[in-house]
């Protein structure tokens, strides 16, 4: 049995097992592993939990402009239809620049091509935006062909009245309630 154990004398001290002083330090070698398993575990989540945070945070942030502009170009849209039959000609004579005088603000609709964030807003919010800004476009570029304040015209203004009450009744409220979610995710998350 001696010889068995031979290879191992080093472990001992004078010749006597010393089974305290290796029991300690397998017991250290084992909480340092565990020590730092459940370290880097806690520093995982909590690296998880701030790309969460700043994930919402950002799409947050992001809705929050895109529904300023929105809201603004809604704005503008109702007061070039309310604003049209006093002055038809700022939308058809060509020296009066009318491209240039009616114009949507899409800064931030713009730059949300660019966003590694904007796949995460709702799609339904994007559609019905998207949708917004091209429709209103098509029924401006129709104005701006006209001469005059002619049937076709007016028919554009009619069209652009109700692309924004679709804004307005649906597309707004979706974006405001979207926002209102994120509000209160962001406040659980700092609490």
């Amino acid at each position: 049995m001696r010889g068995l154990f031979a290879p191992f004398r080093f472990l001992s001290v004078s010749g006597q097992p010393n089974t305290e002083f290796w029991l300690t330090q397998c017991i250290i070698l084992a909480s340092t592993v565990l020590g730092v398993y459940l370290a880097s575990f806690a520093g995982f989540e909590i690296a998880v939990d701030f790309d969460r945070y700043q994930s919402t945070s950002d799409v947050y942030n992001l809705e929050r402009s895109l529904e300023a502009e929105f809201v603004d170009n809604i704005e503008k849209v109702e007061t070039w239809i309310t604003d049209y039959p006093e002055g038809p000609m700022t939308w058809h004579a060509a020296n009066l620049a009318p491209r240039e005088r009616h114009k949507l603000d899409d800064m931030v609709w713009e730059t949300m091509r660019y966003s590694q964030r904007t796949f995460e807003v709702d799609p339904a919010i994007i559609t019905g935006v998207r949708r917004f800004y091209s429709d209103i476009e098509a029924q401006m570029t129709i104005m701006f062909m006209q001469q005059n304040a002619n049937g076709m015209a007016k028919h554009a203004l009619e069209n652009m009245q109700e692309i924004v009450a679709t804004a307005r009744a649906d597309v707004l409220p979706l974006l405001q309630s979207e926002i209102q979610r994120l509000d209160g995710e962001l406040a659980k998350m700092t609490d």
